[in-house]
C-alpha cells in the first residue's frame, strides 16, 4: 500500500475539509506512521495505540467542531487498524499503569506482569528487530506524565530505550518536536480564542444595536395606537411673495 492510497482511504472516511492549521498534522502523522505501517518489522501494540489517542487528546482539543473523533477514526482505520480496538487497547494501558509513580512506572517496564499490556511491553523486549516510531513514543511520553515525571531528559530516554532496545536518538528526537508542536499549536488555540472572543464581542454589539431599534420602533408603534404620538411638524420652508407684488394686487 502507498502514501498516496492511505490518504486517499483517510480522505474517503473522512471527506471534509480539514482546518487548514491542523492540514500539516494530518499529513505529517498519516506520512509518518504509514511509513511504519508498511515496514515488515512494525508490530501493533497497545503502547502505539495510546500513542495516537494521545495525539488526537492533545493536539485536537481545541479543533473547531466537533469532529476530532471521527477524524481520528478515518485516520486509525486508512491505517487499516481497527479504531475500536485501539481505543480499547489506549484504555488498558492507561489503567495498567495507573496510580505508579517514576519508580514504579519503571518496574512495570523491568518486570512486565502477564496482562496484555505486560506481555505486549515483554513481547517487545524480546524482539530484536523491534520498530520504533513516534507514535510508540508519543504513547511513552503520556505514559511518564501520567506517573508525574516532570523532567523527560535525554537520560530519561535514553534510559527507557535501552530497556525497551531500541536507539535512544530518535527517540530524544521526537520528544523535541512533540514538545515543540505542542508549544506551537497552543500558541495557534490561543490565537483561536482571541479571535472568537472577539467575534462574540462583535455579535452582541450588533444584537444589541438591532435589540435597541426594535425597541424604539416598538415603543413608537405603541404611541401611535395609544394616540399619544406627538404631531409631527412641517417644516418644509416657505417662500415668501416679494411685498412690491402684494402692493399692487391690493390697488
Amino acid at each position: 500500500k502507498t502514501v498516496s492510497q492511505t490518504m486517499a482511504d483517510f480522505t474517503s472516511n473522512y471527506n471534509t475539509p480539514i482546518v487548514p492549521a491542523y492540514r500539516s498534522i494530518i499529513m505529517d502523522l498519516l506520512t509518518t506512521t504509514h511509513l511504519a505501517r508498511v515496514d515488515d518489522r512494525f508490530v501493533y501494540d497497545p503502547i502505539f495505540a495510546l500513542g495516537m489517542e494521545q495525539i488526537f487528546a492533545e493536539f485536537f482539543k481545541a479543533y473547531p467542531g466537533t469532529d476530532a473523533g471521527k477524524i481520528e477514526t478515518a485516520m486509525v482505520q486508512a491505517l487499516d487498524l481497527d479504531s475500536a480496538q485501539a481505543k480499547a487497547d489506549a484504555k488498558a494501558v492507561v489503567e495498567w499503569a495507573s496510580g505508579k509513580d517514576a519508580a514504579g512506572l519503571e518496574a512495570l517496564f523491568d518486570e512486565p506482569d502477564s496482562s496484555a499490556v505486560g506481555s505486549a511491553v515483554a513481547a517487545i523486549k524480546a524482539n530484536k528487530d523491534f520498530l520504533y516510531n513516534r507514535v510508540f513514543g508519543v504513547g511513552l511520553f503520556k505514559l511518564f506524565a501520567d506517573a508525574g515525571i516532570e523532567t523527560i531528559d535525554n537520560e530519561l530516554l535514553t534510559k527507557y530505550a535501552t530497556k525497551l532496545g531500541y536507539s535512544a536518538t530518535k527517540f530524544q528526537q521526537d520528544y523535541d518536536l512533540y514538545s515543540e508542536s505542542l508549544s506551537k499549536l497552543r500558541s495557534v488555540e490561543q490565537l483561536f480564542k482571541e479571535i472568537e472572543i472577539r467575534e462574540k464581542k462583535k455579535l452582541a454589539a450588533r444584537l444589541e444595536e438591532k435589540a435597541a431599534k426594535a425597541a424604539e420602533a416598538a415603543a413608537a408603534a405603541k404611541a401611535v395606537a395609544d394616540g399619544t404620538a406627538p404631531e409631527e411638524v412641517d417644516e418644509t420652508p416657505r417662500l415668501e411673495e416679494p411685498k412690491g407684488e402684494q402692493q399692487s394686487a391690493e390697488v
